[in-house]
């Protein structure tokens, strides 16, 4: 299967990927500071292509309708003009992973939950670990909120980094006081 990739810069936030499948998104990542292939002059990160190659994608840099409609909700969303995303989603996981990303998806704009509390929406608090997996394995993060789930005594991880998770609850008005170590998972 065919999915187009397209590249976005932002200021103040860097460089973006995202990947599209028949005009659904299925892959977002900034290049932020947990970026294993931080990508350069339009280099594909390594990310992108194990994501791609997991799931019998053929990844093609073009222009896409839809990534255009992505990068315009997005540009509002972290300049703080949009606070919910209107756009069609391909989510590829489990069908566990894509519970708890529909899950994610009903918390509301800057609300936080911790990874205990998801668990037990779901049916199963014990489950706060593999909650805590499948939000580590959100393929469109940003548009699927991980960063409003929270650990119990803290931050908690998220994929982009520690520093990123808290720029974006900052941005969502719930401004987290605890110090950043580390690159989060």
């Amino acid at each position: 299967m065919d999915m187009h990739i397209g590249r976005y810069e932002l200021a103040g936030w860097g460089e973006f990927w995202a990947g599209v499948i028949k005009g659904k998104v299925a892959y977002l990542q900034l290049l932020g500071e947990a970026s294993q292939g931080v990508s350069g002059g339009g280099e594909t990160p390594e990310e992108l292509l194990q994501f791609a190659d997991k799931w019998s994608l053929s990844p093609t840099l073009s222009r896409d309708s839809s990534l255009d409609e992505l990068w315009s909700q997005l540009t509002q969303y972290l300049g703080g003009d949009r606070k919910e995303f209107e756009l069609p989603l391909q989510l590829l996981g489990t069908d566990f992973q894509r519970m708890v990303w529909q899950m994610l998806m009903t918390i509301p704009w800057g609300s936080t939950v911790t990874y205990g509390e998801l668990a037990a929406r779901l049916g199963n608090r014990r489950l706060a670990r593999a909650v805590g997996r499948a939000n580590g394995l959100n393929p469109v993060p940003i548009i699927v909120p991980c960063h409003r789930v929270v650990a119990a005594g803290g931050l908690g991880g998220y994929s982009g980094g520690l520093g990123i998770k808290q720029r974006l609850l900052q941005l969502e008005g719930r401004p987290w006081t605890t110090a950043v170590r580390g690159k989060g998972g």
